[in-house]
């Protein structure tokens, strides 16, 4: 198997702003997380909490970073950024399988996010590491045009319970 381009690692504090300003460019397409810009580069960057982030990265380049909130009553909340020219190769799936490693090794029985319906590449690869739809939330994210869009939940529990 060939050896990857990007290496996978837990985040650190100097990989908040480039945390930030990949979470401003995926903004900026308008169709894959929630928020919209402007973003506040500098007062995303100082929301990261970097003890529960990982991060891809090519040399010294942040490609992708996952984080997850909480735990709340032992589970934890997803949330997934890859730049656009490093989707579809390998990047997600390997920061997905670092998180839930992460949550497994910190006792959590379950992770789960929020996606969009069109986003059929993060729904498959969600899929393909045993997430499965939970159910569909109607008109949940207001854009800033004024669209109420769908958001369907995804869950994986990490335990046999």
């Amino acid at each position: 198997m060939p050896e990857r381009p990007f290496a996978i690692r837990p985040a650190r504090d100097e990989d908040r702003g480039p945390l930030a300003g990949l979470f401003a460019a995926v903004a900026e397409e308008r169709d894959g997380i929630a928020a919209e810009p402007p973003v506040d580069v500098e007062r995303r960057a100082a929301a990261f909490h970097v003890d529960a982030t990982i991060v891809a990265t090519v040399g010294d380049d942040v490609v992708g970073g996952i984080w997850i909130d909480g735990p709340f009553f032992g589970f934890g909340e997803l949330g997934m950024l890859v730049a656009r020219d490093w989707r579809g190769r390998g990047v997600g799936s390997a920061l997905l399988a670092a998180a839930i490693e992460w949550g497994r090794e910190r006792g959590l029985h379950k992770l789960s996010l929020g996606v969009f319906p069109h986003n059929d590449a993060a729904i498959a690869l969600y899929r393909k590491h045993g997430f499965e739809v939970e159910g569909r939330r109607r008109k949940h994210i207001r854009r800033a045009n004024g669209e109420l869009w769908d958001l369907i939940d995804m869950g994986l529990l990490l335990t046999g319970d």
